[in-house]
């Protein structure tokens, strides 16, 4: 339903597109009139639109707009271990039909997600990048107390941070102001509280979730990257798909 009747209509993906094109072409980033809701707003850090830059320069937008709706489906596969049947059966959890509907970026997230908790923590690095609240995964480190994992991802993080700024200093200063202060309004959640205070509430659900650890503290952990999420739109709830591949991936260690 969501292929036939949806993905001929440009939609959440073009926004990305739209933001690597305006970097290309040196005009500012974000839009400073745009709210929440605004159809191709763009409201994520600038490395996104960064890495997105070379493809845009030269793929035709059609192209990019099938490449991305295979990356989505493609981390749905991954997400249930590359088994077709898990996979629809995944789509049947509502907000990852909305999500390939909107095409998103929560699917992607959701994949860097296990790999940060099951290969190597510095896939947090690329999931913060694309929306901030991942951040809470070197909160998650702390709370756990695995401080050489918490010290190397906070400097590489750092590190990919300031040459990103480097790059582009007025997109970052724009983010600072048009997103992190107009955007994290109760205006961009379905639940009437601001995105501030959402992150906090996360951010203690995370240190817990590291002190707990197991399937208990890593329960806590998606939930607080939920929780966290600066659009709390439905499309963010299809980052509770995470839960499934770590509770395989948990039962096939044991």
């Amino acid at each position: 339903m969501v292929g036939v009747t949806r993905w001929a209509i440009p939609s959440d993906e073009q926004a990305y597109w739209l933001a690597a094109g305006r970097l290309l072409s040196g005009l500012p980033l974000y839009d400073a009139t745009a709210v929440p809701g605004t159809p191709y707003a763009y409201w994520y850090p600038p490395v996104l639109a960064q890495v997105l830059a070379p493809f845009a320069a030269v793929l035709p937008n059609p192209v990019y707009t099938a490449g991305w709706t295979a990356l989505l489906l493609g981390c749905l596969w991954w997400l249930a271990d590359r088994r077709l049947i898990v996979a629809l059966a995944l789509v049947a959890f509502l907000p990852v039909a909305v999500e390939l509907w909107f095409r998103n970026v929560h699917l992607v997230l959701a994949v860097m997600v296990v790999l940060a908790l099951r290969r190597s923590p510095l896939w947090w690095i690329p999931a913060a990048a694309i929306k901030v609240t991942p951040v809470l995964g070197l909160v998650y480190l702390v709370g756990a107390r695995r401080w050489r994992a918490a010290a190397v991802t906070g400097a590489v993080g750092a590190a990919v941070l300031a040459v990103s700024f480097a790059v582009s200093p007025a997109a970052w200063l724009q983010f600072a102001v048009d997103v992190l202060v107009r955007g994290g309004t109760s205006g961009s959640s379905l639940l009437p509280v601001p995105f501030a205070a959402r992150f906090a509430v996360a951010l203690v659900m995370a240190a817990v979730g590291g002190r707990l650890g197991g399937r208990r503290g890593e329960t806590l952990l998606i939930l607080a990257l939920v929780a966290g999420n600066p659009t709390l739109w439905a499309t963010a709830f299809s980052l509770l798909v995470v839960l499934v591949p770590l509770r395989r991936h948990r039962a096939a260690a044991a």
